[in-house]
């Protein structure tokens, strides 16, 4: 640490700003990463019961696959629609089975190379463990 830092930062390694009683900003000492750090783990849990919620629709043969890798590539129809160049609709009928089960090579294509799975992978109903999950290996589910 600079001279400059230090008569800043009072010589405290680690710096966090707090509002002080006058409301003007003032250093403290302390970890600032663990509000950080609290965030991000409640961010994940929630995509993890995001993720076990699809997991449990496409098994009751509300949603199809799709569903599950829009849910683990954090996309929405919107999104999905934008990156295959679909209407957003359609998108969303792609996610329900009856539709799903009726769609071409071409658009199942499509997917797979978006989600960076195969076309059998798709129609098979694989779902492949998201890459930054705890999760090993690969569940099967009917699409």
């Amino acid at each position: 640490m600079t001279e400059q830092e230090q008569s800043v930062t009072n010589g405290i390694a680690t710096v966090s700003y707090q509002a002080g009683n006058d409301g003007r900003q003032q250093l403290i000492s302390g970890d600032m990463w663990q509000p950080v750090n609290i965030v991000n783990r409640q961010a994940w849990d929630a995509i993890e019961k995001q993720i076990q919620h699809t997991r449990e629709k496409i098994h009751r043969g509300s949603w199809s696959c799709l569903r599950y890798y829009m849910v683990i590539n954090h996309m929405d129809t919107g999104l999905l629609a934008k990156y295959s160049n679909q209407l957003r609709i359609v998108v969303y009928l792609h996610t329900l089975p009856l539709f799903f089960k009726r769609l071409g090579t071409g658009t199942l294509q499509k997917y797979a190379d978006i989600f960076d799975v195969t076309v059998e992978d798709l129609q098979q109903g694989k779902l492949r463990a998201p890459v930054y999950g705890t999760e090993q290996g690969e569940e099967h589910a009917a699409c």
